[in-house]
């Protein structure tokens, strides 16, 4: 899963080096309208590079009004990309640009859907990808009526940055086929940010997300070009006993007993081990497939796992291993895992609710659909027996480690 701020001149300088030992992503404000962010500059892109995060920019949308010379779609979308490009955006390698649609400037609706539409034409005639799209359910909701089915079919190619706060997880939006990024608060914290700002986590696969950017892993930290590189480490021979290098996929704080349990976590032998549970545990990781940030709750504070309630969200991520294995070994994104109770009532979950046990956690229908609903269910429900499975009317997904069986649908 990948996690990150929102940022712009509001939160003033920020310290991306902070942000990167707990996050991966960078969004930041490139302009509103023909306000270019004063800390949208070379020096803060090469400071999100070689902190090793990914930039995502954003772009915050102003229909044509009698405010902005009635400038369309097409000139606004030219801007845009000229302010990006400007201070360094590329693409691959930066995620597209994302059109922050979230406000009508005071114009009709038909005027803004019209808007929208020769922004997505102009971006991707020149870039030859698409824009990403931010909105909310509430704005979006009142511009769809006037798109046309071809129309529609063109924004669905647009990644979908969804902001939906206060809902334990993002609704469905016409046209798209699930959220590749989800803005689940307004007043979250991060380090190396002053103040409350917006926090972000992707929804699609990581692997999916990645892939926006003509990326196949996440990106590591650059070298800043105006610093001259340390002169290289003069070469030792190898000795005669050296090992064999590490095998691909191991981190190297993973000890040498523990490599084969690293890269068989679906094996009962990895969390039958306390030591290796706690190795994980203490360098981000519930288990080798699942980070501990990926357990933590969607409040505002995005509160972790308590230290008494780890037992259950490892017994429950390495269940999930078992599961991500039978599935075929691909990527297996996580909607919701831990809830306190203060934010599983704030989300209406059942009084009872598992997440508060930190051993739930649930799927978006763009999930099930990519392995195949029949094929997802029937796993589930063998591989958690002894546990609990639930469907939901928006074709989502639970599953919990509780112990007991349980089995209930919504549809």
């Amino acid at each position: 899963m990948l996690t990150g701020p929102d940022v712009s001149e509001h939160q003033g300088n920020v310290d991306w080096g902070k942000v990167a030992k707990e996050h991966d992503l960078a969004i930041a404000r490139v302009a509103d309208g023909d306000h270019r962010d004063p800390w949208y500059t070379e020096e803060r892109v090469r400071a999100i590079r070689g902190a090793g995060l990914l930039l995502a920019p954003y772009y915050f949308a102003r229909v044509a009004s009698p405010q902005n010379n009635e400038r369309d779609g097409d000139a606004e979308a030219a801007m845009a990309l000229g302010f990006a490009k400007s201070r360094g955006w590329r693409w691959p390698g930066d995620l597209p640009l994302v059109y922050d649609f979230e406000t009508s400037n005071a114009q009709p609706n038909e005027k803004c859907a019209r808007h929208v539409v020769q922004f997505v034409r102009a971006y991707k005639k020149s870039e030859r990808h698409y824009p990403g799209i931010y909105t909310m359910p509430g704005f979006w909701s009142q511009i769809l009526p006037y798109l046309s089915k071809s129309e529609r079919e063109l924004i669905a190619h647009c990644p979908l940055h969804q902001a939906e706060w206060g809902v334990s997880s993002p609704h469905a939006l016409e046209p798209w086929d699930g959220v590749a990024l989800w803005q689940w608060t307004d007043s979250g914290s991060c380090p190396g940010v002053s103040g409350r700002v917006d926090m972000n986590r992707s929804v699609a696969a990581e692997k999916r997300v990645l892939e926006l950017a003509k990326r196949d892993a996440r990106p590591a930290p650059e070298q800043d070009p105006e610093t001259e590189p340390d002169p290289p480490k003069p070469r030792r021979a190898p000795k005669p006993e050296a090992r064999e290098e590490r095998a691909e996929g191991v981190p190297n704080w993973v000890p040498e007993e523990y490599v084969e349990l690293w890269q068989k976590p679906w094996d009962d032998a990895a969390p039958n081990s306390p030591k290796f549970r706690k190795l994980c545990w203490e360098h981000g990781f519930a288990s080798p497939h699942f980070e501990r940030k990926e357990t933590a709750c969607h409040d505002p504070g995005n509160s972790g796992v308590p230290e008494s309630l780890r037992p259950n969200a490892q017994r429950q991520a390495f269940n999930l291993e078992k599961l991500r294995h039978a599935l075929g070994d691909k990527p297996l994104p996580i909607l919701s895992w831990y809830r306190t109770p203060a934010w599983n009532a704030q989300v209406g979950g059942a009084s009872q609710s598992r997440h508060m046990q930190a051993d739930a956690a649930d799927f978006t229908v763009q999930t099930v659909a990519d392995f195949g609903t029949s094929k997802f269910d029937q796993t589930c429900d063998r591989l958690f027996e002894s546990g609990g499975f639930g469907t939901y009317p928006s074709g989502s997904r639970h599953v919990d480690s509780r112990g007991t069986r349980a089995r209930w649908s919504s549809f």
